[in-house]
């Protein structure tokens, strides 16, 4: 067409023929596809968020619109929950707690909820935010400027990480705000252990337990060994064994006599030393340092309590010492009297947990790859190592996905389709970096302040306890709160 028919057309509205082009190959199709698809999915997903942004907003403004009326907000609530829930087929009860949770999501985590909205953050990482910050939120002495702060602190992670990484950094980030206690936390939280049992449907139950995180770990982590050592002709899946090893158990084994006790777990237990504790003599430190705790975790994610940690770890005759980088908080050096590889103690350590994209698997249940094959001629280095699980193994090797390792650990992905995620090591110890002057500090607490309200928690929590206890079983006078020795975890 010429230059005026091609006008003429366009003014007509008449369709525009396409421009000939080159047949793509099958290659350069799978992979036009492929980009397709991840890009739709993005902005449905996207798209999604903004509508129950949206619909969650409707919720809390009349949930607030209710509240504010004078008089019991309780009926008024459930009435309006009733109207809406007759419109769209859901129960009365169903629907209060959709407006209740998002009157707290809106008023409690602004921040998250208009992260969210905007598509900024999935639904799945709101979730996890308004999960892990729950203890936050309910912590009196906890100032509202220093919640915003943390709130703000999850939403930047949660933009560039998975929810399962966000669960675990989360854990720590808040943590270290709480005015109350690990310990004080985990006795109360203990309380409400329990047991509980559900109709699956189809002649099947699931049998749901609230146990401590460590002793719930060694029982899954018996079970799974039990399926390893399986006959290859079982069967049974790895699944189906553990359930099966799990109704044997507690069926046909016995009941230990001390229930709470953990003499049957054998761990490896990791000290995390920061090497700026090798420089000064310990007497010669600011007393504020002797203040600092740094608390032990279960395969790097769920943070344990210091008495289960001394308990599990007096029962151990293995140490490992892990001394680590200050500034980026990896770890340098590890020395052991346990007969193994010293590239693989030293690998767990760096990597902590699978170095898949997003994934965050225990390192104990990953497999140790080479980044470059071996039969391609990569080295048996630990510039050349990494923790896959077998999921990701399998990505890496049976996929187009590609995976190459740079300085300090460093894994950057590539999927068929161009993305690129860069897969940073975690850091295992206190990191201590500049603060540019420009950039003002955000509102806490003084330290003094701080290690006043949890000393004030833990004398409250050793009332407690010695109210409960028989006469001969109280502490005397002379022995303060906090003189028994202590482990740095």
């Amino acid at each position: 067409m010429s230059d005026a028919e091609l006008e003429a057309a366009a003014s007509r509205g008449a369709p525009i023929p396409p421009l000939p082009r080159e047949p793509l190959s099958a290659h350069a199709e799978r992979l036009r596809a492929d980009e397709a698809f991840v890009g739709r999915l993005r902005a449905i997903e996207a798209q999604s968020a903004r509508v129950e942004g949206e619909r969650r907003a409707l919720l809390a403004a009349h949930m607030q619109r209710v509240l504010d009326m004078a008089g019991d907000a309780g009926p008024k609530v459930k009435e309006l929950a009733m109207m809406a829930a007759v419109e769209l087929g859901l129960t009365g009860g169903g629907m209060v707690q959709r407006m209740t949770e998002a009157w707290t999501i809106v008023t409690e985590l602004p921040a998250a909820h208009e992260a969210a909205s905007q598509g900024r953050i999935t639904t799945s990482h709101l979730r996890v935010i308004e999960a892990e910050t729950r203890a936050l939120r309910l912590d009196a002495q906890v100032e509202p400027s220093e919640r915003q702060r943390v709130v703000k602190q999850l939403v930047e992670v949660a933009e560039s990480t998975s929810t399962s990484r966000l669960r675990s950094r989360a854990k720590r980030i808040v943590n270290d705000v709480l005015t109350e206690p690990l310990q004080v936390r985990h006795d109360a939280a203990r309380e409400r252990r329990r047991v509980e049992l559900f109709d699956a449907g189809d002649g099947m139950a699931d049998l749901v337990a609230r146990v401590p995180a460590l002793e719930g770990a060694a029982i899954f982590d018996r079970l799974t060994q039990a399926a390893r050592s399986k006959p290859k002709d079982d069967p049974r899946t790895f699944d189906q064994f553990r359930a099966d090893a799990f109704q044997e158990l507690l069926l046909a084994g016995v009941v230990p006599e001390d229930l709470h006790g953990t003499a049957h777990i054998k761990a490896h237990v990791a000290i995390t030393i920061p090497a700026t504790e090798l420089l000064h003599d310990r007497d010669a430190q600011d007393s504020a340092l002797h203040e600092l705790r740094f608390p032990a975790a279960l395969d790097g994610k769920v943070l344990v309590d210091r008495d289960t940690a001394r308990r599990i770890a007096g029962d151990t005759h293995t140490w490992e010492r892990l001394f680590t980088d200050p500034v980026s908080g990896v770890a340098v050096t590890v020395d052991t009297y346990r007969s193994s590889a010293a590239q693989r103690r030293w690998l767990r350590a760096r990597d902590g947990r699978c170095r898949g994209p997003g994934c965050d698997r225990a390192v104990l249940r990953a497999d140790l790859d080479h980044t470059r094959d071996f039969a391609a001629g990569g080295r048996t280095s630990l510039s050349n190592l990494e923790h896959l699980c077998r999921s990701d193994h399998t990505l890496k090797h049976d996929t187009r996905w590609r995976v190459e390792q740079r300085e300090g650990g460093v894994l950057r992905w590539t999927s068929p389709i161009g993305q690129v995620i860069v897969d940073e090591p975690p850091p295992v110890g206190p990191r201590f970096t500049d603060v540019p002057r420009s950039r003002p500090e955000p509102a806490t607490r003084e330290p003094r302040l701080s290690r006043r309200y949890q000393r004030e928690a833990l004398e409250r929590r050793a009332d407690e306890i010695a109210r409960t206890l028989p006469a001969s079983g109280r502490w005397g006078a002379s022995m303060p709160v906090g003189a028994s020795p202590t482990l740095p975890f």
